[in-house]
């Protein structure tokens, strides 16, 4: 009887959707690894304009945020069940990061060292403009561009 039992546990847990897990949290252009129990064969990300996951391998998972927003990771096994699900919430720049807003406009600073400008998304769009025209032209320097 005990066999039988465990038998039907099992096939139970089998067949059951995997539990939906914490809300998995991540900063505007950053990546975080999420490693899974099982192997996956599809990953769904459901706003791609809000996060992208990229398969490192069938366990390994690299989501990067990409704006600010929520959206959901699910993932499934080969035979189409369930084996990670998850909110999926994208935020706030990284500790360093100073952001002020000046007449309901936000502008964006990374403080390593020092305090410099750096492009964010809801920045107000002449900052962001300015910003994104020195990081083209620096990127264009370096590969030996004018």
């Amino acid at each position: 009887m005990t066999k039988n039992f465990f038998a039907a546990l099992a096939f139970c847990l089998t067949l059951a959707p995997a539990a939906a897990a914490d809300p998995f949290n991540v900063k505007v252009d950053q990546t975080v690894t999420l490693k899974l129990s099982q192997p996956a064969n599809s990953v769904v990300v459901g706003n791609a304009t809000v996060a992208d996951v990229a398969v490192h391998d069938p366990r390994t998972l690299l989501v990067t945020g990409k704006a600010f927003g929520s959206t959901n990771l699910t993932v499934l096994d080969r035979a189409g069940n369930t084996i990670y699900s998850s909110a999926l919430n994208v935020g706030g720049e990284e500790d360093n990061g100073l952001t002020i807003v000046r007449s309901g406009a936000t502008y964006s600073y990374s403080c390593m060292d020092k305090c410099r400008a750096t492009p964010m998304v809801g920045d107000a769009p002449n900052h962001f403009q300015d910003v994104m025209s020195t990081v083209t032209a620096k990127a264009q320097t370096a590969k030996g561009g004018n």
